[in-house]
């Protein structure tokens, strides 16, 4: 009896067993493969261009590829409308330093990145930078008083290892401008750098022993075409101590060291209401000069012809006596002529009273008290301005010899407060 329910069971056990259905094993899904073929790291010149990311993607769609730069200035571009390439546009290199972006390129969960980097014109990353050592043999500057700030003396100095000649930077010259801001002087006869410390003052504050951008701080140079060049000092400091001073100066990617000690003296240019430094009646000495007569067109755009002449010292236009005629009128041709001064201009005092038969007189530019426009007659030495005056009112006659000589007679007044009378009876060729 046991053997035959165990009989049974079996049999049903294998019936129940055997009625299941049976599923089919599905087909293993086809393996999805993506990788970068190209270099993971490039580099691009200075001027920028395109170049091409390749990749390998195998069972998937390339539409399904993506791709992102992280430096959008440096990055113009990404185009990933080409199975098997994308393609990168990087912009020209403007900056002063060495740039980098990162591309990913992502595919589903998989992510990859290409390094791209960008060369500047000076091949620098930033912070990095050159130091040159300068010897400096030559200190020149000027004083300027408390023109910026009451109380506060306001120094101007070039530092240089290549001097001037004629007062004139020479070709391939260097040269360190500064604007320092010191106590007053306490020789005004005498006026010295005081000693300190000075500090870059990037705020403009006028604090003293600071070293101020005002427009003539900076690191000039002067290139074998006589063309000159500048670039702003970014940071600086100075150490001055009795007649040696020690520069150090960031200038874009370079650290200059300048060094100077000996002798100096600076001129003293406190700028007045009036330009004339004169004390008494002058009669211009150009003995030692050569004339010339120029025609500007219509300079002052006035509507009338600007005729100049300049006396000029033969040892240089920065040595001895130089003189400027500025003066209109109606003829392109005939530069002869009584001229009367124009005086200034009812609507604005600081322009002349542009017309026929007058000569401009001197004036200052601005506030700056060694630009000067107009008639004028200075004096220099060793390139140093040592006497100026406008030839402010009064008249200028010139008249043709018929020998191919002219006659040249200056009858005017400075414009210092008790005026100085400037005289002039020449006769020559221009």
């Amino acid at each position: 009896m046991k053997k035959l329910l165990a009989l049974l069971f079996a049999i049903v056990t294998l019936v129940v067993v055997s009625c299941e259905p049976t599923t089919p094993t599905p087909p293993a899904p086809e393996e999805i493969t993506f990788a970068i073929t190209s270099a993971k790291s490039v580099e691009v010149g200075v001027d920028g261009g395109v170049f091409p990311i390749t990749y390998e993607l195998n069972g998937g769609e390339y539409t399904d590829v993506v791709a992102e730069a992280d430096n959008l200035d440096m990055i113009l571009d990404i185009n990933t409308n080409t199975a098997g390439v994308i393609l990168v546009s990087v912009a020209p290199n403007d900056g002063r330093y060495n740039r980098s972006a990162k591309v990913r390129v992502t595919y589903g969960d998989e992510a990859e990145f290409i390094e791209v980097n960008q060369l500047s014109e000076s091949g620098k990353n930033e912070g990095e930078y050159d130091v040159v050592d300068v010897a400096a043999n030559q200190l020149v500057g000027s004083y300027y008083g408390d023109n910026l700030m009451q109380g506060v003396g306001h120094y101007w100095i070039i530092l240089t290892k290549d001097g001037f000649v004629d007062g004139a930077a020479v070709a391939g010259g260097e040269y360190f401008r500064l604007d320092l801001i010191a106590p007053m002087p306490e020789d005004i006869q005498n006026v010295r750098i005081p000693d300190g410390d000075y500090r870059f003052d990037y705020s403009q504050s006028l604090e003293e022993y600071t070293i101020v951008n005002i427009g003539n701080t900076d690191y000039s140079w002067v290139d074998e075409d006589m063309e000159g060049w500048a670039l702003p000092i970014e940071d600086a400091t100075l150490k001055v101590k009795g007649n040696r001073f020690e520069l150090v100066a960031m200038v874009e990617d370079t650290e200059f060291h300048v060094t100077f000690e000996g002798d100096y003296s600076l001129t003293t240019s406190i700028i007045t209401d009036y330009v004339s430094s004169l004390t008494k009646d002058t009669v211009i000495d150009v003995s030692n000069c050569s004339a010339s007569v120029n025609s500007y067109g219509d300079y002052w755009s006035c509507g009338y012809n600007n005729w100049t002449i300049e006396f000029v010292c033969n040892n240089g236009m920065k040595q001895g006596t130089y003189v400027v005629i500025d003066y209109l009128s109606s003829s392109t041709t005939d530069f002869t002529g009584r001229y009367v001064d124009s005086g200034f201009s009812a609507e604005d005092e600081t322009k002349p009273d542009f017309r026929a038969g007058v000569f401009i007189p001197g004036f200052r530019v601005a506030d700056d008290a060694d630009l000067l426009l107009g008639s004028l007659f200075m004096v220099y030495k060793d390139g140093l301005c040592v006497s100026q005056a406008p030839i402010y009112e009064g008249t200028v006659t010139i008249e043709a010899n018929g020998d191919g000589t002219h006659t040249i007679i200056i009858d005017a007044l400075d414009d210092a407060p008790r005026q100085n009378r400037i005289t002039l009876n020449w006769t020559g060729r221009l």
